[in-house]
């Protein structure tokens, strides 16, 4: 039986929490954390926008 490593390999595929752990380090360290932040403000500050209210009428 093939692991989900192995499958997603095969597919061309990554593994979301290894590339964040790579990326922005494991977990409660200071830079997933940090990232975490500013992930978050720069959602929270797009959701603010014109763009993105005038996007979510037009789904309704």
């Amino acid at each position: 039986m093939k692991t989900e490593k192995e499958i997603l390999k095969e597919n061309g595929l990554t593994n979301i929490d290894e590339l964040m752990d790579v990326q922005f380090g494991k977990p409660g360290t200071s830079e997933r954390e940090r990232f975490r932040e500013e992930a978050r403000t720069y959602v929270n500050g797009h959701a603010k926008t014109a763009e993105c209210r005038n996007s979510q009428k037009k789904q309704k």
